[in-house]
């Protein structure tokens, strides 16, 4: 049975609980991917004091009808610092081409190279079971990084709700995030990408938030599922704390 853990931010603070201030990395694969699947979990980090960046892989160059890869990417670059903006969090670009991110050690390297200079705590990327290609190559890249044995951030994966991506696949969190405090700036932040009207697709993922608050008792949820390494797999040993430490 999956052990279902509560990280819920807002109820442990007003309980006394806190956490040492942490660098936190969102890898995703286009610009809008990070707001709607965990702008509430990046919006929960802010709010405690964390520094949140969101590495953008690849410039979303063929999602605007009628626009040439260069005015896509310049649309919806604007985009994407707007909503990081909404959300008190950074934005970096990858570099990628849409619908042209692949697997490779070039890749992996650059990526590799990126969190290394960062050297973020905790890393959150798309889970990889997803029907688009670049969702895969993000996910996939992200996890070759994490079993690296130089490596010691945390990495869980969020899920994406377009269909048919991640729900093909049956995502099942292992974490779950209240998000109902900050539902509404959450919102805010994915309608930003205006050139991805939005308005027409983010009523699912506040259907999923519902779903996810069900499972976790809480009204509204974002869900993760975290990474797990073990040294008989060649990469670095899984060394997990047992408990969560109270700041005086």
């Amino acid at each position: 049975m999956i052990k279902k853990m509560m990280l819920v931010f807002a109820l442990l603070i007003c309980a006394g609980y806190s956490f040492a201030q942490e660098r936190i990395l969102v890898v995703t694969p286009h610009p809008d991917d990070a707001e709607s699947s965990c702008g509430g979990l990046i919006a929960n980090y802010v709010a405690a004091g964390d520094e949140v960046i969101i590495l953008t892989m690849t410039g979303g160059e063929y999602g605007i009808y009628g626009k040439s890869a260069d005015e896509a990417r310049s649309i919806r670059t604007k985009e994407a610092v707007n909503a990081a903006n909404v959300l008190g969090a950074m934005v970096e670009f990858f570099g990628a081409i849409d619908a042209f991110l692949t697997v490779d050690s070039a890749n992996t390297t650059k990526l590799k190279k990126f969190i290394s200079d960062l050297k973020p705590t905790i890393v959150f990327s798309v889970w990889p079971l997803d029907v688009h290609p670049d969702h895969q190559a993000t996910g996939i890249l992200t996890w070759r990084v994490f079993l690296e044995s130089s490596s010691s951030f945390d990495l869980y994966f969020y899920e994406t709700c377009n269909p048919a991506h991640t729900k093909s696949f049956q995502f099942v969190p292992t974490d779950y995030v209240d998000i109902t405090n900050v539902r509404e700036k959450k919102k805010l932040a994915t309608l930003q990408h205006k050139s991805q009207s939005p308005q027409d697709w983010y009523g699912m993922y506040e259907t999923l938030a519902l779903t996810r608050g069900y499972e976790s008792d809480v009204q509204y949820a974002e869900g993760y599922i975290k990474a797990q390494n073990f040294s008989g797999m060649g990469g670095r040993s899984s060394v997990i704390p047992k408990t969560l430490k109270k700041r005086n």
